[in-house]
């Protein structure tokens, strides 16, 4: 149980380590070059040079005190810039999976909305001249055909599902939602606590490493807009935090993508399983809609009348004598 403690905690050590205080101590730093220099003495190295001398000084003067009171500032400071990161970065995630409901975010919504509309204003247009081209059947014009791909991608690359979020990342992770559910009249909502407890640990693992990634780059974004904020004092903070914002978004697209996928893939491969934990009986083969149906309702605690042609029928609640 030692071992095990002592593991623990070097393992807890590390992470702490590389989350907070190292990204942490780089920000303490460039904030400090940022109040020693300035604007008009950015990139100064001499100022900055006689700075470092001067502090050497006064602690080769024999006042260790406060070099061990300086040593435990910059300490406190790099943790507590990491844990203002990690909690900009919780509301950074709040944003990219908004509604986009209130005022701000409303007008970003619409244009993607927009911007989904006339993509799929384009497929249906490459449709109807691959039909028209194909004659005699089956001989489509393969530029016609060629130009209908195209136009499927550039629509899929906006959102696989219509855009209705402010940002593609809310709008991909919305998408794993709607197309389970569309598939296999699953509420996933409903059944994701269920399918967590049943999937392997090889699955859940990869989920937890998912979604681990994606929080990283909602801290890396963090990240970037605290060096944004610093530019206002310091202007070589401003290339760092475009740099950092550019891979932050890079990553959240890649890591969003990630994520989507492997919710998708843990109903298809492990729906089958839910519905037998709780009882309901399945079809032979893949999840179907009536048994997604049947069992989102359980999970509900609905009360499951009828399922007909993909619509489920409800008992109203009767009042209790």
């Amino acid at each position: 149980m030692n071992a095990f403690l002592g593991e623990l905690g070097k393992r807890f050590a590390e992470r702490w380590l590389a989350l907070l205080v190292l990204p942490g101590a780089l920000f303490v730093a460039a904030v400090t070059i940022a109040s020693v220099l300035g604007h008009r003495r950015a990139l100064d190295a001499g100022a900055l040079g006689a700075w470092i001398d001067r502090l050497a000084a006064t602690q080769a003067s024999g006042k260790t005190g406060i070099g061990v009171l300086v040593a435990a500032g910059v300490l406190t400071a790099a943790a507590a810039a990491g844990l203002g990161a990690s909690a900009l970065g919780y509301f950074v995630e709040r944003l990219w999976t908004a509604e986009g409901r209130a005022w701000p975010l409303r007008p970003l919504a619409r244009q993607r909305r927009r911007r989904w509309l006339r993509a799929q204003e384009q497929v249906r247009v490459r449709r109807t001249a691959v039909i028209r081209s194909a004659v005699p059947p089956n001989r489509a014009d393969p530029q016609a055909r060629a130009a209908l791909r195209e136009a499927m991608a550039r629509c899929a690359r906006t959102s696989l599902v219509p855009a209705e979020r402010p940002t593609w990342i809310g709008d991909r992770l919305r998408a794993a939602d709607v197309r389970v559910h569309h598939a296999y009249r699953v509420d996933l909502t409903a059944w994701w606590p269920t399918l967590w407890l049943a999937v392997p640990d090889s699955t859940r693992d990869e989920l937890t490493r998912a979604h681990a990634a994606y929080r990283a780059a909602a801290r890396l974004t963090a990240w970037g807009l605290l060096y944004l904020l610093l530019a206002g004092w310091w202007w070589p903070a401003a290339p760092v935090a475009a740099v950092t914002l550019a891979t932050a978004v890079v990553r959240a697209r890649a890591t969003a993508e990630a994520l989507a996928q492997l919710v998708e893939a843990a109903v298809d491969l492990h729906g089958r399983e839910v519905a037998g934990l709780l009882g309901v009986e399945a079809a032979p083969g893949a999840l179907d809609a009536r048994t997604g149906a049947q069992v989102s309702a359980l999970l509900r605690k609905d009360d499951l009348v009828a399922f007909d042609a993909g619509t489920l029928e409800f008992v109203p609640e009767q009042p209790r004598s």
